[in-house]
């Protein structure tokens, strides 16, 4: 009896033991939780109206660790993340083009060292971006299909909150880039290619007008780069200047940054420049950005600054100066005085030609 007292007594002990634990674990859960509703709600609007996004882009370095860390918990973090991992791989990228435009005119001097070791910094750094967005575009896609019972691609979600669609955007858009970042490093991560696909039927289940002409921008600019698939769909770049309307009656540029990405991409010198030319006539001061989505539209403009001094870098040595987006190396000049310095037979060297022989 006594041996069988000590077993009872140790049964007991082990669930009373289990039965704190586990409902320490549920008040963890619900803690993190409730945490991040909070942030969800009263969080992220204010970021998501900043303008500062080199300041957002430290804070997904410095805070998706922490919000991932709920994870374990038992929380579900993925709204949070998705917007942070986004912001810590424009940081990436930002860091990969100050090491591309150093390539550049690295290679335009002949530094043959110099460009090589740019180029490496570039590719660590594209690595880095890649993987950021592909953490951010896996969690966003595992934790929707999950919730609403779908393959991403394949149908579209009942998606009521507006919070929801704003992050089924960002994590459509963070896994084209982390796709188009991976091939820059060099296929350092193995981001699937299968992903550019997923986007474009993916994108067709948001409301286009809503969100500032993105969603079809996304999916025209996949139209010019995926070979076939822009087979039976409207022409791409007549798609794109439509978002592009709608983007400047919104105040998100978004979609002028998309056609700026297209216009790199087909090497396309007229149709570069009428993307910088059509951001820079849809960003002026009497054209605010949307209050609600300042972020968003700031990244926008970040993405054709960064696009238009690589090809400023890549003709001139410089990257874009203030009127870089208008006004272009090779321009003609129309100031007549200027002509006339350069004028053999005219101007300053009029009067030394009726100067009497010595």
């Amino acid at each position: 009896m006594p041996k069988l007292h000590k077993i009872g007594q140790g049964v007991a002990v082990a669930l009373l033991t289990t039965s704190i634990l586990s409902g320490c674990s549920q008040i963890i859960k619900t803690g993190a939780n409730v945490a991040l509703s909070f942030s969800e709600n009263h969080i992220v609007p204010p970021i998501l109206g900043m303008d500062d996004a080199e300041m957002v882009c430290n804070s997904g370095n410095a805070l998706t660790p922490a919000i991932m860390s709920t994870k374990d918990m038992g929380a579900d973090p993925t709204r949070m993340a998705v917007l942070l991992y986004s912001g810590a791989g424009m940081c990436a990228e930002n860091q990969a083009l100050e090491a591309e435009l150093r390539y550049l005119r690295a290679a335009k001097m002949g530094q043959v060292t110099e460009a090589q070791d740019a180029r490496i910094e570039q590719k660590r750094w594209a690595g880095i971006a890649a993987e950021r967005q592909y953490a951010g575009y896996q969690l966003f896609a595992n934790r929707w299909e999950a919730k609403y019972k779908y393959k991403l691609g394949d149908s579209c979600p009942t998606m009521r909150n507006d919070l929801d669609q704003t992050v089924y955007l960002l994590g459509m858009v963070s896994g084209l880039q982390a796709m188009t970042n991976d091939i820059n490093s060099g296929g350092a991560i193995n981001v699937p290619k299968d992903i550019a696909g997923i986007v474009e039927r993916g994108m067709a289940c948001l409301d286009n007008e809503k969100f500032w002409g993105a969603p079809m921008a996304t999916r025209a600019v996949i139209w010019t780069l995926l070979p076939g698939a822009g087979d039976g769909k409207p022409e791409p770049y007549a798609t794109m200047k439509e978002s592009m309307q709608i983007g400047e009656k919104k105040g998100v540029r978004l979609a002028h940054a998309l056609y700026a990405v297209a216009a790199q991409a087909s090497g396309d010198d007229a149709k570069l420049r009428d993307a910088f030319r059509s951001y820079a006539a849809a960003s002026t001061e009497d054209k605010p950005a949307n209050p609600q989505f300042r972020l968003i539209d700031k990244m926008a403009g970040l993405m054709v600054r960064g696009i238009a001094d690589r090809y400023w870098t890549e003709n001139t040595g410089v990257r874009a100066g203030d009127e870089g987006l208008t006004t272009f190396w090779d321009d003609k000049q129309e100031d007549s005085s200027l002509d006339e310095l350069f004028d053999g037979g005219s101007g300053a060297e009029a009067p030394a030609e009726n100067q009497p022989a010595e």
